[in-house]
């Protein structure tokens, strides 16, 4: 997986980044290899790239919400699903976790996400 340096300031007031006010909601942003799933855990966040770990050379594997399970994400290239509270994996073929990132918080509507 490539490291690619950076780092993101999002406001949770606009339209795009609401579902993430309260606690199961989600949404997406760019960033890191392939962009960045942001999940609203409690009074915490939870960042991972999109950038599945199986035939990562792939350009369209990329990992979304599993349709058929809320609290997983699924890359459709290889059937492979991943922990949407850790990023492991759940089922193969993939063997590698994605990609967590760091964060810090303001408390109110600012989240700066960073690597």
């Amino acid at each position: 997986m490539p490291n690619i340096p950076f780092n993101i300031t999002i406001n949770l007031d606009l339209p795009s980044y609401q579902p993430l006010i309260s606690p199961g909601g989600y949404a997406y942003a760019t960033g890191g290899s392939r962009g960045l799933f942001i999940y609203r855990y409690f009074e915490d966040f939870i960042v991972l790239d999109r950038h599945a770990t199986y035939d990562s050379d792939n350009p369209n594997a990329i990992v979304d919400i599993n349709p058929d399970n809320q609290f997983e994400l699924l890359d459709t290239c290889s059937g492979s699903r991943y922990a949407i509270y850790s990023g492991a994996v759940v089922a193969g073929p993939a063997e590698w976790a994605l990609r967590k990132y760091y964060f810090d918080w303001d408390g109110a509507s600012t989240v700066v996400i960073y690597n």
